[in-house]
């Protein structure tokens, strides 16, 4: 897959984190919908390396939410980027579940 320029610097600390970044990024003027679930699923990926590199015990049992609430507790996450996570959270299950994503709220995403 080929890098964007927004998201090259990904590519560094995991090509998991390009993939997802980059695959939402190409599939926004076509399908927003699918940019806001490629982005929740990044906010998974980077919550989960976090919580890996501090010793933070999950599994694939560990919701989102509950894993976004242990990096808070354990590593004091900033509350501007804890917000972040939650809205890519709770943005990302709404494309889901509801199926229809205005290109406003995937540019947000982004």
């Amino acid at each position: 897959m080929a890098a964007s320029s927004n998201f090259a610097f990904l590519q560094e600390h995991d090509p998991i984190f390009l993939q997802l970044a980059s695959t939402a990024e190409q599939v926004f003027a076509s399908d927003p919908n699918t940019t806001l679930i490629k982005l929740r699923q990044l906010g998974e990926a980077l919550a989960q390396d976090l919580a890996s590199r501090a010793g933070i015990e999950f599994d694939a049992t560990t919701t989102q939410s509950d894993l976004l609430y242990k990096l808070s507790r354990e590593i004091q996450l900033d509350q501007n980027i804890r917000s972040l996570f939650h809205t890519l959270r709770v943005e990302g299950n709404r494309a889901t579940h509801e199926f229809r994503t205005q290109h406003r709220e995937a540019m947000d995403g982004l």
